[in-house]
């Protein structure tokens, strides 16, 4: 080999060579990346939890007025009204003892409920031995609608087995109270009736909370042997599944 080829070769650069071995990470910014992400999952996991704790959106007339609009009868109509207190201009019964006067101030003595707002009301015609009036009222809020559902079941409680008299024509009767099945979804629900005695047949009460309102389900039945509570009952737990499932819409769109 010449001395010019061993200069040539000694000039020639040198190959390049490829590095496989890993980049040094950067710690910190890893730290901070887990971070974030764990921030991000417990913020929207709390998120989710506080949701679910919120109480139930109040319901709105509009609702109250949609939900009955979805309940027709057998015959596949519907009568809907809106109520306020300037549709009860009848003065009230005198109702003895006053005490009971809770149980039937809404219905027999036809009263708007007190302290209640608005409401929606329908009705059935139950053929020969009875007929249905449904109506549900809206409170300024929970409270007020617990109270006054409070006031009614105490009222229940209370003239359990006792004669009722009431001015006018209406007569009397003795109340007896009513079981109930209420599901865990719509728990505060009561019942009882009226029984008029001689022929006259009975009246039957059932009433349902839920948040800001109170459902009364005002039954006037005139068959023989004991009250069946199943078909009322029935229609209880209908009116709680489309009031739960108008109310879960609107919570689910806050």
């Amino acid at each position: 080999m010449t001395t010019s080829e061993v200069r040539d070769e000694a000039d020639a650069p040198a190959p390049e060579v490829l590095e496989a071995a890993p980049r040094s990470v950067d710690r910190r910014l890893v730290r901070a990346l887990v971070a974030a992400a764990v921030v991000a999952v417990l913020a929207v996991a709390g998120l989710a939890v506080w949701q679910k704790l919120q109480p139930p959106p109040d319901f709105t007339l509009a609702q109250l007025q949609g939900a009955y609009t979805g309940m027709v009868r057998s015959d596949g109509t519907n009568d809907v009204s809106t109520i306020d207190p300037s549709r009860f201009p009848e003065p009230p019964l005198r109702i003895s003892p006053e005490a009971c006067t809770p149980l039937f101030v809404s219905t027999i003595s036809n009263q708007f409920p007190p302290a209640a707002l608005d409401g929606v009301s329908t009705y059935w015609l139950g053929g020969a031995s009875s007929s249905i009036s449904l109506f549900t009222v809206r409170y300024a809020d929970a409270d007020a609608a617990e109270a006054a559902f409070r006031v009614v079941g105490d009222a229940s409680t209370g003239c359990a087995g006792q004669t009722v008299t009431f001015s006018g024509t209406e007569g009397s009767g003795r109340v007896e109270e009513v079981p109930v099945t209420a599901p865990a979804d719509a728990p505060e629900q009561l019942a009882f009736a009226l029984d008029r005695g001689r022929g006259q047949g009975r009246y039957a009460l059932h009433v349902l909370r839920l948040s800001n309102t109170v459902t009364w389900q005002y039954r006037y039945d005139t068959s023989p042997g004991p009250y069946d509570a199943i078909p009322a009952q029935q229609l209880m737990n209908g009116v709680s599944r489309q009031l739960l499932s108008v109310q879960q819409a609107a919570a689910a769109a806050r």
